[in-house]
């Protein structure tokens, strides 16, 4: 008997772990989202040529952030069907 409860016990334990990454990973895709706005916003007023390379490659960093944080949500099962809810 003591050993399925630890059986239980690790399966919970497993959930709560999944539970914590998913919540950490819907975080993480809501401040990129947020990083992408204002870079995006900072690119559009930025006029030294030498800034606006920074900014291009700034933007271009946070897209593939974006997208591999996007894949790794669908992996994990985390559907992102309603973006409004995440830029709030």
């Amino acid at each position: 008997m003591g050993s399925l409860y630890n059986f239980f016990k690790e399966i919970s334990a497993t959930k709560e772990n999944i539970g914590d990454e998913n919540t950490a990973l819907i975080n993480e895709v809501k401040n990129t989202m947020r990083q992408l706005k204002d870079a995006e916003m900072y690119f559009q007023n930025v006029t030294d040529p030498d800034l606006v390379d920074q900014a291009i490659y700034n933007l271009e960093s946070l897209r593939k952030k974006y997208i591999y944080l996007i894949k790794k949500a669908k992996e994990n099962g985390i559907n992102f069907n309603n973006f409004s809810s995440l830029i709030s």
